[in-house]
């Protein structure tokens, strides 16, 4: 499977599908970033651009902290 990564607000998100579900990784660019809590999780999202958005909120969610 193949993985895309995008960036975001300082943070590198990847999504790779793996079979029923996307696999979301969030990485910080840079140290002074927050890490997130869970560096990876799984989502049953509809497409990539669903799963995208998600670790984007969660990305969000973490920065408003």
């Amino acid at each position: 499977m193949q993985c895309h990564q995008s960036t975001y607000r300082g943070y590198i998100i990847g999504v790779e599908r793996k079979t029923s579900i996307w696999l979301i990784t969030v990485t910080p660019k840079t140290p002074d970033l927050p890490i997130l809590h869970r560096h990876s999780s799984e989502t049953r999202a509809q497409s990539e651009a669903d799963a995208i958005a998600e670790a984007k909120g969660r990305v969000d969610r973490v920065l408003a902290a």
